[in-house]
Parts: C-alpha cells; structure tokens; sequence
C-alpha cells in the first residue's frame, strides 16, 4: 500500500483533533470526528483503487518465486509478465498471501497498470486490494454507533 500525500495530512489533522477535543473534556466526539474522516479517506482509497483497476490491462504471467521476510507471516508472490508493449515485468505481489495459490511455475492471469506495469493484481482476486478498507469500516462502525449511544 503506497502512503500518499493526503495520509500524512490526514494524520496531522487527527492528532490536533485528539489534541483540542482532550483539551475541551470532549474526547469521545473528537474520536467519533476522526472515524468520520476516516471512511472517507478509505472511500478515497477505494474509489482510487476501483479507478485504476478498471484502467488494467490482463496478460497472463507467471509465478517464479515467492518473498518471504521475517517480519510478514505469509508470502508475497513473484510474477514475471509481458506488458502490451512487449515489455517483461518481474514483480512481487503488493497483498500478501497466507496460504499459497499458487504453485511455482503456473501461469496465472494478472492485470496490470500500464501507466505503473509493475503494479499488478491477481484476475478474480481484485477485492484483497481493497477488504482491509471494508473491514475497518465495517468492524469500526458498530464501535462508533454505540460511543454515539453513549454521548
């Protein structure tokens, strides 16, 4: 996941939230502020991430490798694909996996960016790009109905 200009402002305007709303005895709403923003950051990413997906383009590639580090409890798949352009692309997965789905030597259908080749996602796997969004949302949201409930 790629940090962009918009994370870091957006992390300097939360803290000056938890700041002023600690300051006033108002935290809980200052906490319930910074959810709001957040499903919208996450719509952004999605939307963004939605956007650049429909603009890919499908090859089929294969997989030569997997990275591991000491840091991650899965894998990241390698991938080797010729662009449209006739350009070979040697790339390391950006979504983790697990549990491996693939072996070493299959050929998989890959989509990718051709303004940024190296970025490319898995055909029919277009949503692991975008759940850890849903998933905040969707888990924060009860939290943040019953701080409201509370006020």
């Amino acid at each position: 996941m790629k940090v962009e200009k918009i994370d870091y402002i957006w992390s300097a305007v939360s803290m000056v939230i938890v700041g002023y709303t600690y300051w006033n005895h108002r935290l809980p709403d200052g906490i319930l502020l910074i959810y709001a923003m957040m499903v919208v950051l996450f719509a952004y990413h999605i939307w963004r991430i939605k956007k650049r997906l429909s603009e890919s383009v499908a090859v089929y590639g294969k997989v030569t490798d997997y990275h591991t580090t000491q840091k991650v409890r899965g894998s990241f798949p390698i991938v080797t694909y010729t662009t449209e352009g006739g350009r070979e692309i040697t790339s390391v997965s950006s979504v983790e996996e697990r549990k491996r789905h693939y072996e070493i030597g299959d050929e998989v259908m890959v989509c990718y960016d051709p303004d940024e080749p190296m970025f490319f996602y898995f055909a029919g796997r277009e949503n692991e790009l975008t759940n850890d969004y849903f998933r905040f949302i969707l888990f924060g949201a009860p939290v943040a109905f019953i701080m409201l409930l509370m006020r």
